[in-house]
């Protein structure tokens, strides 16, 4: 592929996340005054395999920094999604998990994200296209991951 090629993939799929993140994020705020970051953390909380982590988790999670990702949970806590509990395994960090209104927007949300990326998504790539396209994206953040890259 040409340089000027490569520059415009990677600035069209940059412009195609950031379209993305607006439409769904969007949504979410009108719909249950939830900002999209606010619902990836309460996901990737909630998906943890004891309904908790720590803050790093959550950074390695949603793939911004420790320092970002605390104060991240900082905003989300006030909004009362999720609560600081103490970590049994190491009692100078805390692990945060859903409140019951964190796990009652995360269900209603879930439905909302679901149906907006669905409206942006299936008129315009079927099903077998969205899943290769998800393998593609997969595989390139595996290879930057192990890269330390992101």
């Amino acid at each position: 592929m040409k340089p000027q090629n490569r520059i415009q993939w990677l600035s069209d799929l940059v412009r195609l996340e950031i379209a993305l993140w607006e439409q769904v994020d969007s949504r979410l705020r009108r719909q249950h005054n939830v900002s999209l970051a606010a619902f990836e953390t309460i996901y990737h909380t909630n998906s943890a395999p004891d309904g908790s982590l720590r803050v790093g988790d959550l950074a390695r999670a949603v793939g911004i920094t420790v320092g970002a990702a605390s104060k991240l949970a900082d905003r989300v806590e006030a909004a009362g999604l999720i609560r600081r509990q103490p970590d049994a395994d190491d009692r100078r960090a805390s692990r945060i998990a859903l409140t019951q209104s964190g796990q009652d927007v995360l269900s209603a949300a879930t439905t909302t994200y679901t149906a907006e990326l669905g409206a942006l998504l299936d008129s315009v790539l079927t099903e077998d296209e969205q899943k290769a396209m998800h393998a593609l994206v997969k595989r390139l953040l595996a290879v930057a991951k192990s890269e330390n890259t992101l």
